[in-house]
């Protein structure tokens, strides 16, 4: 049944969170089938900790709806996709849950570039693919499609140079892979996700120098990159004068992210310990008007992950918070390190890419991004245990 529940999600949490919502809830359902094994495992542990500290806060703020409801979000994209996962402990079924995912996303990005060029609707049921000639959706925000560009381009990326054996059929997929989502990364205009992007694909390359002393396949990959992102650059106008006028005094984009810092910063030193609750850090208008930071887009959150924790959880939370991440990169390296796990491999630079991100915004706080993150991660880790069905 589980195996049937992950591969529901694997193809259908790619056209809405809902479906996320709905399947791994399912599965929470049956927790306690395997809670003896559950119960002890340490990023596990650190979610319910982070929850019950946040849902406890909100008891006491202002704003009591909206912290609800941000404690919903953490809940529902964090703990029930983590424990969906770690269902599957056979690493063929884990191999064809991850291709599912991969195989259906991949055609979601295709139809958004298409759509970004003018080939196919912007829209489908409501939901956006591309505002075309500018922005690559992917039926999704597209500073989250960036997040999930570069994962997918990790999954290929890392099999194509680690995996042995590879026939040269399959490295010219996993190579045609690997530029198509550098390029869906480039046409979404994250450009968080671009610095996050960067700094992955050159640890990456840099890590299979360390390992191989090789260079020949990171150039040739690289350079197809680069020129196919520099055709797109020069024949867009858009993408032109996005970057051009990029300027972190001037543009709204950028200035609000630095008042919004600011604003985070105000709200730690009078808050240090609890912070304000969740979702409160955009209500204080003491400090907004301290920072000057504009409140017509009535934004509900602070544009950094970790600031916006700090903020609205204080010390306390924010060494949960780093403390489940400690430990989910951790299990990840010695997973890699312990079984010669890719996968593991390709989710550990993936989440170094989604926490430099993260500087910029907040797509780990959820729905979507987070859903996928937290799924992948338990999913891939669930062969350290062996779970009864």
């Amino acid at each position: 049944m589980f195996e049937i529940l992950n591969y529901i999600f694997a193809g259908g949490i790619v056209f809405s969170h809902v479906i996320g919502y709905i399947v791994s809830i399912f599965a929470f359902l049956f927790i306690y089938k395997n809670w003896d094994t559950i119960k002890r495992d340490n990023i596990i542990i650190c979610i319910v900790a982070f929850l019950v500290y946040g849902f406890v806060l909100a008891c006491f703020c202002e704003y009591k709806k909206d912290s609800f409801e941000e404690m919903f979000t953490y809940l529902t994209s964090w703990l029930p996709p983590f424990i969906l996962g770690y269902y599957i402990t056979d690493n063929l079924k884990k191999e064809k849950t991850i291709n599912i995912y991969i195989i259906v996303f991949t055609a979601v990005i295709a139809f958004s570039v298409l759509a970004y060029f003018g080939f196919f609707y912007e829209q489908i049921a409501g939901s956006r693919l591309a505002h075309r000639g500018k922005i690559l959706n992917g039926l999704m925000w597209h500073i989250s499609l960036g997040a999930m560009s570069i994962l997918l381009s990790c999954f290929s990326l890392i099999h194509l140079l680690f995996k042995k054996n590879l026939s040269n059929k399959q490295k010219i997929i996993l190579s045609a892979l690997t530029v198509f989502f550098m390029v869906s990364l480039y046409l979404t205009s994250s450009r968080g996700y671009y610095i996050a992007g960067f700094i992955t694909y050159l640890s990456i390359f840099v890590f299979y120098f360390y390992k191989t002393r090789k260079l020949k396949i990171p150039i040739i990959i690289f350079s197809l990159g680069l020129i196919l992102v520099a055709v797109l650059f020069s024949n867009n106008e858009y993408m032109q004068k996005r970057i051009e006028n990029t300027s972190i005094t001037k543009e709204k984009n950028l200035t609000d992210r630095i008042e919004g810092c600011k604003t985070a910063l105000a709200i730690i030193k009078h808050y240090p310990f609890f912070g304000v609750g969740p979702r409160q850090a955009v209500k204080q208008a003491e400090f907004y008007e301290i920072t000057k930071l504009s409140k017509e887009d009535n934004s509900r959150h602070l544009h950094s992950m970790y600031l916006n924790i700090f903020a609205e959880f204080g010390i306390i939370g924010f060494i949960i918070f780093i403390l489940m991440i400690f430990f989910i990169i951790k299990r990840l390296y010695l997973q890699y390190k312990q079984e010669s796990s890719l996968l593991a491999l390709c989710l550990l630079f993936a989440w170094m890419s989604l926490l430099i991100g993260d500087c910029f915004d907040t797509v780990l706080r959820g729905p979507r991004v987070a859903m996928d993150y937290f799924w992948l991660t338990g999913l891939i880790l669930a062969s350290e245990k062996k779970l009864k069905e």
